[in-house]
């Protein structure tokens, strides 16, 4: 191959890797919705196995509703993220961003506290 045809190769974009980004970029979405609906079950199952048969019932629905709410808010940055790196990927001007996660862990680090104080005033 002649090198000018290297060179229109590589600055050119190649429709099978384009669509393996966009393929990975919903794999990515899908886990984040998996892990918000598996959230929302979750704060279903704490609601409804610690609550008012255990007698401490308004903790359990805190936490249940802390969960749940998590679940919802992973969903809609999921959402976010994805509709955002799509066109990203499509302008072939893809940034990853920190903030997303950084939210998350932060929610969840708090949730995670929360949820462990329950239990400690549970026992």
């Amino acid at each position: 191959m002649e090198p000018a045809a290297l060179l229109m190769k590589n600055t050119s974009t190649d429709p099978d890797s384009r669509a393996r980004t966009h393929l990975a970029n919903e794999r990515t979405f899908l886990a984040w919705f998996r892990t918000g609906v598996t959230l929302i079950a979750l704060g279903i199952a704490v609601a409804q196995f610690l609550g008012p048969d255990e007698g401490e019932s308004f903790p359990a629905l805190v936490l249940g509703v802390a969960v749940v709410v998590g679940g919802i808010g992973l969903l809609l940055i999921g959402r976010w993220r994805y509709i955002g790196s799509r066109a990203q990927i499509d302008a072939g001007d893809f940034r990853p961003v920190a903030l997303p996660v950084d939210l998350v862990v932060t929610v969840f680090a708090l949730i995670g506290g929360v949820s462990l104080l329950v239990i400690l005033a549970l026992r």
